[in-house]
């Protein structure tokens, strides 16, 4: 009679279902990611929401006069509730606007954010950032700002730009920062046009 040997091998466990990664925007819905600020703390960054418009609000009447008026390059002393209620709802095909939450004192409210906003070629966005006055000289806004753009690239965003008045030196200064060129509005000697690709 024969003898067969044979070998003995182990089961091979199924493979581990693969999960997509998951997008920034995602991470950023589920408030999970943070910005490291000049002061070592982490501040949460998420879209913004349409209950965030009182604190919007309250956040544009703690601005300086002049800071309001390069924010929206007229006088506006406040923003109304409709303005706010507009600002807080940003189209979620084209747009994102995402807001830095506050600490401590200003815990509950939004230090500001940085949106940027889709342009008609679906390849171009226009981008902003404000912050509170609490907020500034944190690096909050540079962060915000690079969040954004890394968010905008997923939605196939390839260059964004943004006018600034040309006194508007702190914004000047973050755009440099930023890497982006700076060149005289050709319509408007008053204004700036920083742009740079994602």
């Amino acid at each position: 009679m024969a003898i067969v040997q044979t070998r003995f091998h182990p089961a091979v466990p199924a493979a581990a279902p693969v999960e997509a990664p998951i997008s920034l925007r995602e991470r950023l819905a589920r408030r999970e990611v943070t910005l490291r600020a000049a002061d070592g703390q982490a501040y949460v960054v998420r879209p913004i929401r349409p209950t965030d418009a009182a604190s919007l609000m309250r956040g544009y009447d703690a601005l300086e006069n002049m800071s309001k008026w390069f924010r929206m390059q007229h006088a506006l002393p406040h923003l109304s509730p409709a303005m706010a209620l507009d600002f807080c709802t940003p189209d979620p095909a084209r747009d994102i606007c995402l807001v830095v939450e506050g600490k401590g004192a200003l815990a509950g409210e939004i230090l500001g954010g940085a949106r940027i906003a889709g342009q008609a070629d679906s390849r171009t966005a226009e981008f902003s950032v404000s912050l509170r006055p609490e907020a500034r000289h944190l690096d909050l806004a540079r962060q915000a700002l690079e969040t954004v753009f890394a968010a905008g690239r997923e939605m196939g965003y390839v260059r964004v730009y943004a006018t600034i008045h040309v006194d508007n030196t702190p914004m000047k200064t973050l755009a440099r920062r930023l890497k982006c060129r700076l060149r005289r509005d050709p319509e408007d000697g008053a204004l700036m046009i920083a742009e740079r690709n994602l």
